[in-house]
């Protein structure tokens, strides 16, 4: 079980699929949450619905790691790359516990670099569309091992910081102003074949090379897996004019 600072019941339950393989889980609660964190844990103890093979306890007593794609009290929305049971859906109600080091801090002051990868998509989501009126030009970097929780399509906003075959992006993020461009180790058209650090680098360089002429601070706004943030650490450390945040 992972480590969590608090829990509370998700109730009105219910879920649709995704392109990519992920799911989208809706629900509410009856409180306002404490914090709000980037990722959550799905756990139930309801027994799976009898047939011919012998009891067993449902697949969500084994807790499910989700994240937060949008909250708006008291509905919560949240991005796993599983379903829930559907005996769990129709019993509506499941414990929502919050891990321990993932709370989302809000910052508007400055432009945000937002970077996710896989389940670190939901957050982002998040946290992009808290920041998306704050008058500034943000940028996105989004990282899929396998597929994304949207369809890639051409994106709009021209970047030229990029590799050539980083052609494609996200229409959500670009509805809210947001230019973004995408990685997969799945060669996946329109986007860039390798990790996000590869997509991020020439990125950095270039905005180096800016920041002579025209100074501007950035906040990093990171929602990657540990081994992705220990070289992300590595790579911007040099760079006065970035702040890494983390959950």
């Amino acid at each position: 079980m992972p480590n969590i600072t608090s829990s509370i019941q998700l109730t009105k339950l219910s879920q649709s699929a995704q392109v990519g393989d992920y799911w989208l889980v809706s629900g509410e609660v009856s409180e306002p949450l404490n914090s709000v964190s980037a990722f959550y844990v799905l756990k139930s103890d309801l027994p799976s619905p009898l047939d011919l093979q012998p009891p067993r306890k449902s697949t969500q007593s084994n807790p499910i790691t989700c994240s937060l794609f949008d909250y708006q009290h008291p509905k919560v929305q949240l991005l796993s790359s599983q379903p829930l049971d559907q005996n769990v859906i129709d019993a509506s109600s499941i414990e929502l516990l919050n891990k321990t080091g993932s709370e989302i801090t809000i910052q508007t002051e400055q432009a945000c670099l937002f970077l996710g990868s896989d389940l670190g998509i939901g957050p982002l989501f998040y946290s992009a569309k808290q920041h998306k009126q704050n008058g500034h030009h943000h940028l996105a970097l989004l990282h899929a091992t396998h597929g994304f929780p949207f369809r890639v399509k051409p994106a709009h906003f021209m970047l030229s910081d990029f590799p050539f075959e980083a052609i494609g992006g996200c229409s959500l993020l670009e509805d809210w102003k947001i230019a973004n461009r995408l990685a997969s180790d799945s060669s996946l058209a329109g986007c860039f074949e390798g990790s996000i650090i590869e997509l991020l680098t020439p990125w950095l360089e270039a905005e180096n090379q800016r920041q002579s002429s025209t100074p501007m601070n950035w906040s990093v706004i990171s929602f990657l897996p540990e081994n992705r943030h220990h070289q992300l650490q590595a790579l911007t450390q040099p760079y006065h004019w970035l702040t890494l945040r983390q959950p």
